[in-house]
């Protein structure tokens, strides 16, 4: 079974609602720490941590999304498939500098999940990068930005990926 890598968002943590229920899944989650980093050294953890496990699936949530964009260049050949939920790509913040230099490498299998009810990250955010990255697949919900509502598709998403 493949580890799954989580990076949490803002307001997240390792032991948070999307971890939680992964790992009630059966599933074999890392989830770093990254409470109260900015962009920069969330990209250095978790660039460590999917090294540390390559041939992962990694799912990045809101804020954490965009870390996993991110971290991309120097981490897409190790990881399998990228899940991103909500994430925050309209957020600029070094090393990102603009929204459209985030793009999902097309030897990188990708879904994203998004809620069409986010009043945080807007729907368009996740139809722009698909519009970028025509490869990766947009799944809307009628969620909000925490994607309570859609947890259960999201586990089984990422538990037909490892």
């Amino acid at each position: 079974m493949r580890p799954v890598v989580v990076a949490h968002g803002l307001e997240g943590r390792p032991d948070g609602r999307k971890p939680t229920a992964l790992r009630a899944a059966g599933l074999q989650v890392i989830c770093p720490d990254m409470r109260g980093m900015v962009l920069a050294p969330r990209v250095e953890r978790l660039v460590a941590a999917v090294r540390a496990h390559p041939g992962c699936v990694l799912v990045g949530s809101s804020y954490g999304g965009l870390a996993s964009m991110a971290a991309l260049p120097d981490i897409a050949s190790d990881v399998h498939h990228l899940v991103l939920l909500a994430p925050a790509l309209h957020h600029q913040e070094a090393p990102v500098t603009a929204e459209a230099e985030l793009v999902v490498p097309t030897s990188l299998p990708a879904h994203v999940v998004h809620g069409r009810a986010d009043d945080v990250v807007p729907f368009a955010v996740s139809e722009a990068l698909v519009a970028r990255s025509p490869h990766v697949q947009l799944r809307g919900t009628d969620d909000g930005h925490l994607l309570i509502g859609a947890l259960p598709g999201i586990v089984e998403l990422v538990a037909s990926l490892v």
